[in-house]
C-alpha cells in the first residue's frame, strides 16, 4: 500500500513570510517585508500538512465573522478576491494593517507573519491561512532570507496565533448562497492566548474563548428561567436537551448555534430567549464556542428508587460541593443543607 505524503491533500497557491520587530512595551514597529513569494517544496507542503492536520484536532477554535467595526482588513480581502493586488502586495498591506494595530498597543510583540493561500482537496474549500510565529521554537524561519528551514513537523502548538479564513464559505455567505455554515473566521492559540489585538486586526465579532463563552449562555438560561419562572421540573428537563445538543455538535465539531438552543428553551416562541440572550446584560454570540466541562453545569442527575428520589444539578458537584460522591465507598454525602430540610428529616 502506497503511503500518503504529508499535506499533499492541499494545494498551496501562494506562500509568503513577512517580519515585525517590536518588544513589549514599546509603540515601536519595524516591518521587514520579503521580496517575493517563496517557491513551494516539499518543506512548505509538509509545513502546511501538519498545521492543517493540527489545527481543529489540537485546539478549540474561536469561530466569527467580520463585525465591520474595524473593516481594514476584509477591505484588502476583497481587494484582493477582485484581482485589485495580486497575492505580495496583498500580504504587504496586511502586514502594514498588522503593524498599525502593534503600534497602538504597548503590551504587544512582533514576529514572523506567514501567509498562505490554499485548497483542501478533500473538503473542497480554499482557504487563508495568517499566523504568527516567534522563531525561538525549533527555528523556524531562516532570519535572512524569510524562507522556511528544513523542518519535519510542527503543529499548531508550536506557533504563536493563526487565523483561518474559510474563503469559499465567506464567499458563500456574501452572496447569500446556501451554506452548511455560518462562521468563516477561526482562531486557534499555540504558544500565546489569542490576543484581542490580534483578533481586532482580523475584525472578528466574536472576541469570546469557548469557556466564556459556555459561561454565557448558562448565565442567561439560569436568568431566564427565573424571569420566565420556569418551574424546577421544566428547567431540568430543558437542560438536559440542550446539553444534548452542544455535546453532539461539540463531537462532531459543527457550530452550536444559539437560535437552535432558542427553539429548545421556547417552542412557543422560538426567539424569545435568543432575543433575551444576545441583549447587552449577557451578549451571548449567535455562534457559540463550547467548553466541554462547562457545558456539564447544564446537567442534570435525576434517579427514582423504590421509596425514594434524587434529584440535582451537576453544578452542586462541580461548583459548590454541595453534593459529593465517593467512588471507593460508594457513598452519596450531601452538605450543607438548609435547615428546613434537616428539620423534615429530624421529624422523621
Amino acid at each position: 500500500m502506497e503511503l500518503k505524503k504529508i499535506g499533499e491533500n492541499l494545494e498551496i497557491k501562494n506562500f509568503v513570510i513577512h517580519q515585525l520587530l517590536k518588544t513589549a512595551g514599546s509603540n515601536k514597529v519595524k516591518m521587514k517585508a520579503a521580496n517575493g513569494l517563496i517557491d513551494v517544496t516539499d518543506k512548505e507542503q509538509i509545513f502546511m500538512g501538519n498545521l492543517d492536520k493540527s489545527y481543529h484536532r489540537k485546539s478549540s477554535p474561536i469561530y466569527g465573522i467580520f463585525s465591520g467595526e474595524n473593516p481594514k482588513f476584509r477591505n484588502l480581502l476583497v481587494n484582493y478576491d477582485l484581482g485589485g493586488y495580486d497575492f505580495l502586495e496583498f500580504s504587504k498591506e496586511v502586514l502594514e494593517h498588522y503593524s498599525s494595530v502593534l503600534k497602538l498597543t504597548p503590551a504587544s510583540t512582533g514576529g514572523y507573519m506567514i501567509m498562505c493561500e490554499y485548497s483542501n482537496k478533500s473538503s473542497k474549500n480554499d482557504l487563508l491561512l495568517v499566523l504568527m510565529i516567534n522563531n525561538k521554537e525549533g527555528y523556524v524561519v531562516n532570519e535572512k532570507n524569510l524562507t522556511l528551514e528544513n523542518i519535519k513537523n510542527l503543529d499548531i502548538s508550536k506557533v504563536d496565533v493563526a487565523c483561518l479564513i474559510n474563503l469559499t464559505e465567506w464567499t458563500n455567505l456574501e452572496n447569500d448562497k446556501e451554506t452548511n455554515r455560518l462562521t468563516y473566521l477561526s482562531f486557534v492559540k499555540g504558544m500565546k492566548q489569542i490576543s484581542h489585538y490580534f483578533m481586532t486586526f482580523i475584525d472578528c465579532d466574536n472576541k469570546n474563548t469557548n469557556s466564556e463563552s459556555t459561561e454565557r449562555l448558562v448565565n442567561a438560561m439560569n436568568a431566564f428561567f427565573e424571569q420566565e419562572k420556569y418551574p424546577r421540573k421544566k428547567r431540568s428537563k430543558i437542560k438536559n436537551e440542550v446539553f444534548e445538543y452542544c455535546h453532539e455538535r461539540m463531537s462532531a465539531k459543527k457550530e452550536i448555534l444559539l437560535s437552535y438552543i432558542s427553539q429548545l428553551i421556547d417552542k412557543d416562541d422560538p426567539e424569545n430567549f435568543q432575543n433575551f440572550a444576545i441583549g447587552e446584560a449577557y451578549k451571548v454570540s449567535s455562534v457559540i464556542g463550547g467548553d466541554k466541562s462547562r457545558m456539564k453545569q447544564l446537567k442534570y442527575v435525576s434517579y427514582e428508587g423504590s421509596n425514594y428520589k434524587i434529584e440535582f444539578e451537576r453544578e452542586a458537584m462541580l461548583l459548590d460541593k454541595t453534593v459529593i460522591y465517593d467512588k471507593d465507598s460508594n457513598d452519596l454525602i450531601f452538605k450543607n443543607i438548609p435547615l428546613e430540610f434537616a428539620e423534615k428529616i429530624k421529624a422523621l
